[in-house]
């Protein structure tokens, strides 16, 4: 995945989630960006992702920090469970194709069922 494959993606999210109200490129070098899903004034996701090392870092965050995430790290992944967000978890089946739908439906069910917004 490059950088503008990333925006690309992102771009598409966010007409199909009905609780993103907007976003925000916070930082974008030749290497990595940092994207911003602002959902309501204290919570927001972020994305940031890093071309050359292929770090991706999703994270659900709220006015305590984040409350859920997902992040792949020397090609593994794993997830910060909500609720436990301190926490490491393997994921082995790693993310789909398309990380960023699949984290905000994930994000979508924590909002729902928490009653987030």
């Amino acid at each position: 995945m490059t950088i503008e494959e990333l925006i690309i993606e992102a771009l598409t999210a966010k007409e199909r989630f009905w609780f993103v109200e907007e976003m925000k490129v916070i930082e974008r070098t030749d290497s990595t960006v940092t994207l911003h899903f602002i959902i309501a004034p204290k919570l927001f996701i972020q994305f940031f992702f890093s071309q050359r090392s292929k770090r991706f870092s999703l994270a659900l965050v709220g006015n305590s920090g984040r409350l859920y995430g997902r992040d792949r790290e020397r090609g593994v992944w794993h997830r910060h469970p909500f609720g436990h967000s301190e926490q490491h978890e393997l994921t082995p089946e790693g993310m789909s194709p398309q990380p960023i739908l699949q984290f905000l439906a994930e994000v979508e069910e924590i909002l729902l069922v928490n009653s987030l917004i």
